[in-house]
């Protein structure tokens, strides 16, 4: 027990006596910051076509290690909220009525409590030159420990196609701006700070906690990526991702009709601030990558159903999933996914039981999977399926920010009115919508 335990092994208790519970520390942890209570390792999958997990009250966790399957229950107070991001494990959702932001432990249901976005949205957002209602339902939340607090989280924020970060820690009144020019391309949340790749120069970055002048907040540059990794530089895609504990820079390589050609592995010191090429991914662990998040998974946990040192990523077309072997070089497609159109009607039903390869990428991928939707099956919606556009846009517009008024020469929030429930609510996309 003492060896699972230094190995970071979960255990699971039917019940425990009350010598146990107290000589040992509470897994309910209230402020979520410790690491070890964490669920790292369990992966939320998509589960049901167009059922939202936040609307079910329920996250479906894979874990990558066993294999097992265990289902997250949502408190009630956040059902109905919307997911906004993952960090091991623990689930960032937005107040869709005040714009605050929760993160939630799925297993224990502990809640912690941020401040309401509206007052920096009005305040800040919303002038912002680059500014779109799309940029903000898309915010990508990520969980890190709070600068100069060990014993607290902090919830920090990225909007697509805007420069701005901000962050705020639990009891803060407002949010604070972290960077006001800094356009990533991927980010990843590793122990307990965010890390990220400029657009503008392929700089990796120290994203938060960043300098410490508030006057001039700017990302900590960790390394630089080398000129001569491409004769095409900018075709290049990065992806940052979390294999065997360390940081591994994943580089694209495309030609100049845009299409695939090979990777760079790029494993990252950031203790020096180095990136060493490595050829390939150990023989057993295979990458899915996506601009949203990305994931390693060992082929020798799950034998049967992942193949490794391969990576899977999406491609513009009409079949976007690509998967790449390093042992011999060649970008395949996998025999196991099926289109459900041809870019204008229907032609097949959904092929199921899904493939943990299917589930996999979906995550990789976030607006596909907050919808419920399979990713390989849904990256893009003809206009023949109109119902589930029609639903999809009821989805992004139920996200409200509240009005601004000023009390005592001071801003603050309107109370969200109450809206009556509706007879029947938009939670599931029925099959026969996919067929119209």
């Amino acid at each position: 027990m003492r060896q699972a335990i230094r190995n970071r092994t979960t255990w699971r208790f039917r019940a425990v006596c009350s010598h146990w519970r107290a000589s040992t520390d509470t897994p309910r942890d209230p402020t979520l910051a410790d690491p070890r209570f964490r669920p790292r390792g369990w992966i939320p999958i998509c589960e049901n076509i167009g059922l939202r997990p936040a609307d079910a009250g329920w996250i479906a966790y894979l874990h990558a290690a066993t294999g097992k399957v265990r289902r997250g229950m949502l408190p009630e107070a956040v059902r109905g909220h919307r997911i906004v991001g993952f960090t091991d494990g623990l689930v960032v959702l937005l107040d869709t009525r005040t714009a605050a932001i929760r993160v939630v432990h799925p297993f224990t249901r502990v809640t912690v409590h941020f401040p309401t976005l509206a007052i920096f949205f009005h305040t800040v957002v919303r002038l912002h030159p680059s500014f779109s209602m799309d940029s903000f339902i898309w915010m990508n939340a990520f969980v890190c420990a709070a600068a100069g607090r060990p014993a607290s989280i902090a919830v920090v924020i990225t909007f697509p196609d805007m420069p701005l970060v901000i962050t705020a820690q639990p009891g803060s009144k407002s949010w604070s701006m972290v960077n006001t020019d800094l356009n990533l391309s991927t980010t990843l949340p590793f122990n307990g700070r965010l890390y990220g790749m400029r657009q503008d120069n392929n700089q990796l970055v120290q994203v938060y906690p960043g300098t410490n002048n508030p006057a001039s907040p700017a990302a900590i540059v960790v390394a630089q990526v080398p000129n001569g990794i491409s004769d095409r530089p900018s075709n290049c895609v990065y992806y940052l991702v979390e294999t065997m504990a360390s940081m591994l820079l994943v580089v694209l390589h495309k030609n100049a009709n845009n299409s695939a050609t090979g990777f760079t592995l790029l494993a990252v010191d950031l203790r020096r601030g180095k990136l060493t090429p490595v050829t390939g991914l150990g023989g057993d662990k295979a990458l899915f990558l996506g601009h949203d998040r990305c994931v390693s998974v060992s082929s020798k946990n799950l034998p049967s159903i992942v193949v490794g040192n391969t990576i899977h990523f999406a491609m513009p077309g009409s079949n976007p999933v690509t998967e790449y072997s390093f042992d011999d070089s060649l970008f395949k497609k996998p025999a196991t996914q099926s289109q459900l159109h041809n870019g204008v009607r229907p032609i097949r039903w959904p092929v199921r039981p899904y493939t943990l390869a299917d589930h996999l990428i979906t995550y990789c991928h976030h607006r596909e999977w907050t919808r419920g939707l399979m990713f390989h099956e849904f990256y893009y919606v003809p206009a023949s399926y109109s119902k589930l556009r029609e639903i999809i846009a009821a989805q992004d517009s139920k996200v409200v920010v509240p009005e601004l008024i000023e009390r005592n020469g001071e801003l603050t929030v309107m109370e969200p009115v109450e809206l009556p429930p509706k007879a029947t609510p938009l939670l599931a996309i029925p099959l026969s919508y996919l067929n119209r």
